[in-house]
Parts: structure tokens; C-alpha cells; sequence
């Protein structure tokens, strides 16, 4: 996991581990409990800070390979030992059996849900396997401190004293992130962390951008959480809510009709908000129903310039106009774009009779031209090498792309080679995705991967050199 994390940052990681890195049980000199000591009282700072990742191994040792070293005492564990107080290799036999697992131990609990308090759930992973009883549905949110309390009364402590020193800890971070946090990307959250999320979302203080994708809920649950997160009070600037709808994300648990209560809940905060700029609402499965009720809020609003509702929708094509007039008189540029995901083109998908020849057109006619979309998501739509060609042509004058997914379609080597051909003249392009297409040989790939590190390096660099230009005085203080 590490060597893909650096692969793909090119860049340095540094490992941090808790136990091994601290003075453990017993600590011997004044010197060794002071250092200890310290490092506890700011040991949050390694799980919470948004520029670390926590990774986390939870599996406990497989009970083959545990009753084998039972019976086997050749089979030795080096630990301290209390009665000699030294090193030594024991037996596991000899040794008290700790079989809780990870989500009950205390110490563990708390350090989860210190990683949980960062903005991008993305940050915090488990990487010895998924979770089978929780399904792809793994995301969390963090506890308020009350919620807290309560699970660390049911967790086990090997030293239950320091339940209160854990309890008091989480909630200063807490506060200390969540009260300050700008941002927020969250994504796979069951129900029970969708429940959490509208009880802790009174305390984003600052909250600017808010992201959900694929999570369970029920109508019901989708209105308060659009009613929590557009209080009077509220600083929201940025809102994207996709696959609500469990048709789209591969996953059964919302109920029919979730997507719709997002769409009316939001028509009616509409008129008496003045932050929103931009909403995403893709493939929520919003019906006629839903979208009239966003579009009468819409036109009692004259801030927001962007709203994505065309994909994954039931949309009329009186609904999107009707939409789109409103965008386009509170000063959105023309036809919206959008710049993340693969459905930026300004048509409806019924303009045309497939993905492919759509993907053929908007290359020429849109793309080409095209300055501010920045990232091109096209998996899984057969793509072949014809489209290939389009897109790599359209390369050639594009420079604003700089990420693109083309995983999972049929692009052969005739089509490798022509985007490998584009490359080689822009340089802009820091990510691209061809997995699990057709045949294509190791050796465009291998150059294709080359200039996109190459691309990916230069752009660190010259973002790196605009910081420090930026901020001289910081860099004399340090």
C-alpha cells in the first residue's frame, strides 16, 4: 500500500509507527516516562493532521496460525518480561491471551475516530482486507464527544483509568478540526453513519465545500440532512450529493424515493439561501417529481451559477432548459461545464445514439476548445480505438485536462498508440488510467507511464516553486 501511495505521489513517505516509535511498559528512567509522557499528549497530531494518512492493519492473527504456535514451543515471541524485567523470547503459551478485536480495544477506538476528524474520509483506510460484514460501505464520520463517552464505556482498556484521559482527548480534537474544517469528502456511509453526520454537522463552523457519494438512507433521512446542512447560519459555498439511489452504486439500503427528498429539500431552502454557488445532484435517481421542486426553489435564487442534475437522473428536457435559463441569468457562462466527472459535455446523453459516438463528437466539437474542464472520467463505456483516436486528436490542442480515466473499455493498440502520440506534444497530462482494456504492449505502456510521471514531477515542482514565491516571509521564519 505504501509503494502505490508513493508511486502515484512521487514523493517521499515517511512511516510513523506509535507503538514501536514510544518508551513501552516498563519504563525504567524519569527520562523515559517524560518522553512518553509528551508524546501522549500530542499523539492525535499524527492521526488527525490532513497531511498524514492513517493506515490501519485491524485483523488479529489468524486462529490457525495462533492454535499452531500454541502446541509448538520452538515457536518464540520476543517480550518483556516483568519478572526478570529484560527481553525475552517466550513460548506463546506462557503468555496472557488477548484475542479483542481491534473496533473493542479502547486505545484503538480512539485512534480511529481521531483519523476520522480530517475533512477527506479518504485519508483514513484499513488495508489488511474489507470489512465483509460492512460490505463497500466502510466510510465514517466523526463521533460528537458525547457519542464518544458512550463507546468508550463499552470499550476494553488494559488499564481502564485511561478511559477518561481518551474521553477528554477526543473531544479537544474534535473541536479543534471539526469547528475549522473547510471541507468535507465523505463517501460509502451506511445509514447509522449518515445518522452521525447530521448530528455533527452543528459544529462545521466553516464548512465551504461539502461531497457525498454513495451512501444508505431513507427519504426522510435525506431531508434533514439537507435541512442541517442549508441552516440560516450556514457558509456552504460548494454541494455535491451523488448515488443516494442503491440502482447505481452496486449496493442495496436506500429506500425509492431518497433522491427525490434531496431534490425537494433543497427547492425549498433555495430562496432564502445567498451562499450556494454550485450543485452537483448526479445519479440520485431524481424523478420529474423532484426535479420541478429544485427547479421552482432555483428560480427564487439568484446565486447559484452551477447545478449538475443531468446524469443518473429522470430529468425532461423542459426541466434541464428551465434549469439552465435560471444558471444562465444568474451569470453562469453560457452552457454549464462541469470538471470532475465523465458527464461534462453540454448535451444530453439522448442527443445521441451511443456513449461511443458521443465520445467522437464532443472530442471535435467541445473538447477541443474547451479551457476549463480539468478531469475526463470515461471508464466503462466500450470504448474502442476509434474513440481513442478522437480523444487523443483532440490532445493535441486541449490544455486544460490534466487527469484522465479510460479504464475498463477496448482500446487496443492502435488507439494507445495514437493517445501515447498526443503526449508526446502536451504536456499537461498528470494522470491517465488504460486499465483493463485490450491488448496493448508493454512497451506503449511503458512509455506512456513515463511521460505522465514526467508531466506529474514537473507540475509537483513548479507548484512547489509558486508556494515558496508566494509566502517568502514564512519561509525566512522557518
Amino acid at each position: 500500500m505504501v509503494s502505490l501511495y508513493q508511486a502515484t505521489y512521487v514523493s517521499e513517505i515517511w512511516l510513523f509507527y506509535d507503538y514501536t516509535s514510544l518508551y513501552q511498559f516498563e519504563r525504567t528512567t524519569d527520562a523515559q516516562e517524560q518522553s512518553f509522557q509528551r508524546a501522549m499528549d500530542n499523539m492525535h497530531v499524527m492521526y488527525s493532521h490532513d497531511f498524514s494518512l492513517t493506515l490501519r492493519i485491524e485483523g488479529l492473527t489468524p486462529e490457525p496460525i495462533w492454535k499452531a504456535m500454541l502446541q509448538d514451543e520452538t515457536q518464540k515471541i520476543p517480550v518483556y518480561h516483568e519478572a526478570s524485567k529484560s527481553i525475552q523470547a517466550l513460548p506463546l503459551k506462557d503468555l496472557m491471551e488477548n484475542r479483542t478485536q481491534y473496533r473493542g480495544r479502547g486505545w484503538c477506538k480512539a485512534e480511529v475516530e481521531w483519523s476520522s476528524a480530517r475533512g477527506i474520509h479518504a485519508q483514513n483506510q484499513r488495508i489488511d482486507g474489507s470489512d465483509q460484514a460492512e460490505g463497500e460501505l466502510a466510510g465514517r464520520v466523526p463521533l460528537t464527544p458525547e457519542a464518544f463517552a458512550e463507546e468508550m464505556r463499552r470499550a476494553d482498556f488494559t488499564h481502564r483509568n485511561d478511559e477518561g484521559a481518551v474521553i477528554l482527548l477526543q473531544k479537544k480534537i474534535f473541536f479543534e478540526k471539526v469547528t475549522r474544517c473547510p471541507e468535507v469528502i465523505l463517501q460509502q456511509l451506511r445509514e447509522a453513519e449518515v445518522e452521525q453526520l447530521v448530528k455533527s454537522l452543528q459544529h462545521y463552523q466553516e464548512l465551504r465545500s461539502f461531497q457525498l457519494n454513495y451512501f444508505q438512507g431513507t427519504p426522510a433521512l435525506a431531508q434533514r440532512l439537507v435541512e442541517e446542512l442549508l441552516k440560516p447560519d450556514t457558509k456552504l459555498e460548494e454541494l455535491r450529493i451523488t448515488y443516494a439511489d442503491g440502482r447505481y452504486g452496486g449496493w442495496k439500503g436506500s429506500m425509492p424515493g431518497t433522491g427525490n427528498a434531496l431534490a425537494e429539500a433543497l427547492g425549498a431552502k433555495l430562496p432564502v439561501n445567498s451562499t450556494l454557488k454550485k450543485i452537483e445532484l448526479s445519479y440520485n435517481d431524481i424523478t420529474t417529481q423532484g426535479a420541478e421542486a429544485l427547479l421552482a426553489g432555483l428560480r427564487q435564487n439568484k446565486h447559484i451559477t452551477e447545478m449538475d442534475v443531468d446524469y443518473g437522473n429522470d430529468i425532461t428536457e423542459k426541466v434541464r432548459k428551465g434549469i439552465q435559463k435560471v444558471l444562465t441569468a444568474n451569470g453562469a457562462p453560457g452552457e454549464t461545464t462541469f470538471t470532475r466527472f465523465w458527464n461534462i459535455f453540454p448535451k444530453g446523453p439522448s442527443a445521441f445514439p451511443s456513449p461511443r459516438i458521443k465520445v467522437q463528437h464532443e472530442s471535435q466539437n467541445y473538447l477541443t476548445r474547451n479551457m476549463s474542464v480539468t478531469w475526463l472520467f470515461l471508464g466503462f463505456l466500450h470504448l474502442g480505438d476509434a474513440e481513442a483516436q478522437a480523444l487523443a486528436a483532440m490532445l493535441r490542442e486541449n490544455r486544460s485536462l490534466t487527469w484522465m480515466n479510460l479504464c475498463n473499455n477496448r482500446i487496443g493498440e492502435t488507439g494507445a498508440q495514437a493517445l501515447l502520440d498526443s503526449l508526446r506534444e502536451n504536456r499537461q497530462i498528470v494522470y491517465l488510467n488504460l486499465d483493463a482494456n485490450r491488448q496493448i504492449s508493454a512497451e506503449v505502456l511503458k512509455e506512456i507511464q513515463e511521460i505522465v510521471a514526467s508531466n506529474k514531477a514537473q507540475a509537483v515542482q513548479e507548484a512547489n516553486t509558486k508556494q515558496e514565491a508566494s509566502e517568502p516571509l514564512l519561509i525566512e521564519r522557518v
